[in-house]
């Protein structure tokens, strides 16, 4: 058996002897017998340690390779999102310059002046850094280019800002519509499109790759063998990093990009408030009188601030309180309809004052205390033009606050507070006009418009209209008496006793010297003749106050003049006045004549 085992053995025939047979084999065999399979074992050893060594070699230097490809790409990858990233940081703060510079055309507010300047030095940075990004890159020449039109822009909308404050605003408004502008804006949109979609295009290619590299490295450590897990683990671990830091790059680039779309968002908004600013301070110029102003910022307000409501407060002219002159919304509060300037905080201080809860102390005493669980806030801010206080704008909403975009409602303050300043110069300028400064009558000048008015009208309704013609008997005399002062006295007296017995519909003036005019729309010759002497017998019970002396009243001469019995037409009205007068007159005053029928 050991023989033939052996012969076995030695023949080298094929297959695996049993483990019974190995042992006798192992006992018996000869030294050369031996050796043969230990070199075969050796080589086969060698073998496979030279193929394991080659194919870790070989895979370690593949996956070394496709790492340092992989961090190429990565990084251009990082380039191409920058550039990305500084086009749109770039168009976001060109934007935000343009609307700064419209602000301060709408507003006049220095502080979007500031705002404004302060812009160009960040777009000059940020086209530096693109400069410097895209250097050797294709797209070098257009950054050059958009960098000029971008300066060039810049130096329009200063130019348009010191056209503004030197020429005013019609000015501004040429230098607007004029077609370079849009023809500058529009090649810069374009050239920003341009090469961003070259950056996109680059960077869809860079991410291919990036992807085809990182395919490759994860094969060849799938292919790896046992002997090579530590460099595939290494692999896997640097690959792993690769893949946080773009998850972190793309972490990034997403909230840059949420930012820019809210800046987006915000520069819209503020575009549209702009707008509706623009829209509101173009109405308050066409407004003709308070009540306008005031429909129009109801209006305004409540499109740019639905969820709040509100009430102007005007100072009376004593300037002791303040009325309730318009109100809208759903206020969550009660408001008083009268209220002290000392219970305001905002007119005390002449500052806005904002209250996040009205249960807080340093709420304003015009406000009704509200329940115990209900929680309010509001906004007071006040009017005022030319260091004049006006009044006050009242806001509210529901609480806690602040309220939501109180600063708009502050615009709307500024301006309106401007809008009652004019009006009121306005009506002052225009009582002025058509006002006898010492009889606080109207003027002659009222009475040549008011008169055919108040015709035309009294003959579309078909009614009679009677005009008196006064005049202060002996008033020369009183005045050489008593002086130009005792004078004016009179006169002023007398203005207040003919304003005291005319009707809201009357119209008193005074005609010239110490003569009036009185115009009485609808009222007949017999309820003329008895007003014109009830106003006869209170001026010769009259008495006058002058120079610590109390003067007796005076006499009163009357012409009466009727249409349409005596005259069809203002100047025949006046005509046939003034003759009765003087037919009063003649007749030895304190009397009334009633005009000749033509």
């Amino acid at each position: 058996m050991a023989c033939s085992t052996a012969a076995l053995c030695a023949s080298g025939a094929p297959g695996r002897p049993p483990p019974g047979v190995i042992r006798v084999c192992q006992l018996h065999q000869s030294p050369g017998c031996r050796r043969r399979p230990m070199i075969r074992t050796h080589a086969r050893y060698s073998f496979g340690f030279a193929v394991a060594t080659a194919i870790m070699l070989l895979v370690g230097l593949s996956i070394l390779l496709a790492t340092r490809q992989i961090r190429a790409d990565n990084r251009w990858i990082t380039h191409s999102r920058e550039v990305i990233e500084h086009l749109a940081r770039v168009r976001a703060e060109l934007l935000e310059g343009i609307a700064a510079q419209r602000s301060y055309l709408l507003t006049g507010d220095r502080s979007f002046r500031v705002q404004h300047d302060n812009v160009r030095p960040a777009i000059r940075q940020d086209l530096a850094t693109l400069t410097a990004l895209t250097m050797d890159a294709p797209q070098a020449a257009s950054i050059r280019e958009l960098a000029a039109l971008i300066e060039l822009r810049l130096d329009t909308t200063s130019e348009v800002i010191r056209l503004y404050e030197s020429n005013g605003l019609p000015a501004v408004q040429e230098r607007l519509r004029s077609a370079d502008l849009r023809t500058l804006m529009a090649r810069i949109e374009q050239l920003q499109l341009q090469i961003q979609n070259e950056q996109q295009t680059l960077l869809l290619q860079r991410i291919a790759v990036s992807r085809r590299n990182t395919g490759v490295v994860l094969a060849l450590a799938t292919l790896g063998i046992p002997l090579s897990l530590s460099i595939v683990w290494a692999i896997y671990a640097l690959l792993r990093r690769e893949v946080r830091q773009r998850k972190a790059a793309q972490a990034r680039a997403d909230t840059l990009n949420h930012e820019l779309a809210q800046s987006v968002a915000r520069l819209e908004q503020a575009g549209n408030d702009l707008a509706d600013l623009g829209h509101y301070v173009s109405l308050l110029l066409g407004c003709q009188d308070l009540g306008e102003a005031l429909d129009v910022t109801r209006y305004t307000l409540l499109k740019l601030l639905p969820g709040a409501a509100g009430a102007v407060y005007l100072l009376s002219p004593s300037q002791d309180h303040a009325e309730l002159a318009i109100g809208w919304g759903q206020a969550p509060a009660e408001a008083r309809g009268l209220m002290m300037p000392s219970d305001c905080w905002a007119l005390r201080r002449a500052q806005p004052h904002f209250v996040d809860n009205l249960h807080g102390e340093t709420a304003c005493q015009h406000f009704e205390p509200p329940p115990h669980d209900a929680h309010i806030a509001s906004a007071c801010l006040p009017l005022s033009a030319q260091a004049v206080s006006l009044g006050v704008l009242v806001l509210f909403a529901d609480g806690p606050g602040p309220i939501p975009r109180i600063e708009i409602a502050a615009a709307v303050a500024e301006q309106l507070s401007l809008a009652l300043g004019n009006l009121r110069l306005q009506e002052k300028l225009r009582l002025q006009s058509i006002r006898d400064a010492l009889s606080g009558l109207y003027n002659r000048r009222y009475l040549e418009e008011s008169l055919p008015r108040e015709l035309a009208r009294c003959q579309r309704r078909e009614k009679p209209l009677a005009l008196l013609m006064l005049d202060l008997d002996h008033f020369k005399v009183f005045n050489d008496t008593h002086g130009h002062t005792g004078g004016d006295t009179l006169i002023a007296a007398f203005g207040r006793l003919l304003l005291a017995h005319c009707r809201p519909e009357d119209i008193a003036c005074r005609y010239g010297g110490e003569e009036f005019t009185l115009i009485l729309p609808e009222v007949d010759e017999d309820t003329a003749l008895q007003r014109a002497e009830e106003i006869r017998t209170a001026a010769m019970r009259m008495t006058i106050t002058f120079d610590n002396r109390s003067l007796a009243g005076t006499s009163l001469s009357i012409g009466l003049a009727m249409y349409p019995h005596h005259a069809h037409d203002s100047a025949g009205l006046e005509r046939l006045a003034d003759a009765a007068l003087y037919q009063a007159k003649r007749n030895g005053r304190n009397r009334i004549e009633v005009a000749a029928t033509v």
